[in-house]
């Protein structure tokens, strides 16, 4: 199995659009971010509700370009 060794190796496609509405340098959004980045074959994100929850999914628009599932606070 191969690991990615340098930034520069992650593909480019972003799978968390740009345009959400956190705040700039937010370590949430780079977490999310570089972690799809780093995923290989299929990917389905589960998010509780929270700061990553409300600001990338607010009706009708979503930051997501994967599959998404909300779970309720309660539940994380």
């Amino acid at each position: 199995m191969s690991y990615f060794r340098r930034l520069a190796d992650l593909p480019k496609e972003e799978l968390l659009a740009p345009g959400h509405r956190l705040c700039a340098g937010c370590a949430a959004s780079i977490i999310a971010r570089l972690a799809l980045k780093a995923t290989r074959g299929p990917t389905i994100v589960v998010n509780a509700t929270g700061c990553l929850e409300v600001a990338t999914t607010i009706y009708p628009y979503t930051s997501w370009r994967v599959p998404w599932v909300h779970v309720a606070f309660e539940n994380a």
